[in-house]
C-alpha cells in the first residue's frame, strides 16, 4: 500500500498529454472531461495539476486550486486502471490534504459523481454537503426568457428567497464541478454581476446559471415555489431556445420539494444514474 510519505509527485507537463488521454479512456464511459480541460489546467500557475509517476510511467493526477479566501477546490482525482487497488488514490489525496495545510487553506471542498471515491472521502473526514441529480428540460419555442436582474438586486432577491421550501437541501453552497460557493445575496451579486442570474415574477423565484459542459443551459441552484417558479422554469427553457441550445440542466438536491414543479414544467431526469455529492473538509 502506498503513503503519502512517499509518493513522487510532480507538476503535469505539457508531453504528458497523449498518457493523459490514455489512462483516462475509460472514465465515464470514455467521456472524461479532463483530456479536454488538460491544456488549460497546464498553462495555470495558479493551481497545482500533479501526475504521480511510478516507474517512469504517470498512474495518477490531482489539482489542487485555490478558489476563494480561505478555501482551495480540489479536482481530477485519476489512477490509471492498471494501478487502482493499491491505495494510490487515498495517498494523493492524503498528500493533498497536508499540501493544503501547509499553505494555510482552512477548508477544501469537491465534487465527485463516483460512489466509490465518495466512500474514501467520507473515511479521510470530508463532509457530504450536497446530493445533487440532474434534471433536464427540453428547448421550448415562442416564449419570454428569464429577466436578469442587477447586482443591486441581489439583497432583495436573497431576502424573498432566503426562507424558500427545500434551500436548506443545498447545504448553504451552490456548486457544480468547477467549483463551490457559499449561498448568499452575495454569490446572487456575484452571478447578477456576470449575467448567470435569473429571476422569475416578483423576484420571488431564481435562477443561478453554471459554466455549461454542453449545448445546454446550465442551472447550479433554482428557488422559489409555486407559480412563480414554474414560470421561471419555463422561461429557462424559452431561453435555451432563443440562444439555438438543446435544453436546459438542473442540479436539484435529491427530494427537494421543486420535483413536483419541475415534472409540471417539462423537467425529467436528464440521466437516473448521475448523481453529484459535494464535500467539505475543514482543514
Amino acid at each position: 500500500m502506498a503513503t503519502a510519505d512517499r509518493l513522487s509527485l510532480r507538476p503535469v507537463r505539457p508531453a504528458d498529454r497523449d498518457r493523459v488521454i490514455e489512462m483516462t479512456r475509460d472514465v465515464w464511459g470514455g467521456h472524461d472531461y479532463v483530456p479536454r480541460v488538460f491544456d488549460d489546467w497546464v498553462a495555470d500557475a495558479g493551481a497545482a495539476f500533479q501526475a504521480l509517476e511510478v516507474d517512469g510511467i504517470v498512474v495518477g493526477l490531482q489539482r489542487l486550486r485555490p478558489y476563494a479566501s480561505g478555501l482551495i477546490w480540489y479536482e481530477g482525482l485519476r489512477v490509471a486502471s492498471t494501478h487502482r487497488r493499491q491505495g494510490l488514490a487515498r495517498a494523493m489525496l492524503e498528500s493533498a490534504i497536508a499540501e493544503a495545510r501547509e499553505q494555510s487553506f482552512r477548508e477544501m471542498r469537491l465534487a465527485t459523481g463516483n460512489l466509490d471515491a465518495a466512500g474514501l472521502f467520507e473515511e479521510l473526514g470530508f463532509e457530504r454537503i450536497q446530493d445533487d441529480r440532474w434534471w433536464r428540460g427540453g428547448r421550448v419555442e415562442g416564449g419570454e426568457s428569464a429577466r436578469i436582474p442587477t447586482a443591486d438586486e441581489a439583497d432583495k432577491l436573497w431576502a424573498a428567497i432566503a426562507s424558500s421550501p427545500g434551500i436548506e437541501l443545498w447545504g448553504g453552497v451552490t456548486a457544480d464541478f468547477n467549483g463551490a460557493q457559499d449561498l448568499a445575496s452575495a454569490e446572487l451579486s456575484r452571478l447578477a454581476g456576470i449575467g448567470m442570474l435569473r429571476a422569475g415574477p416578483g423576484g420571488r423565484a431564481i435562477a443561478g446559471l453554471r459554466e455549461p459542459w454542453g449545448d445546454n443551459l446550465a442551472v447550479a441552484f433554482v428557488a422559489g415555489k409555486g407559480g412563480a417558479l414554474r414560470e421561471l422554469l419555463m422561461a429557462l427553457r424559452f431561453e435555451a431556445d432563443a440562444d439555438g441550445l438543446d435544453d436546459v440542466v438542473i442540479a436539484l438536491p435529491r427530494d427537494h420539494p421543486a420535483g413536483k414543479d419541475m415534472h409540471a414544467s417539462g423537467y425529467d431526469f436528464a440521466n437516473d444514474d448521475d448523481n453529484m455529492y459535494l464535500y467539505r473538509l475543514n482543514l
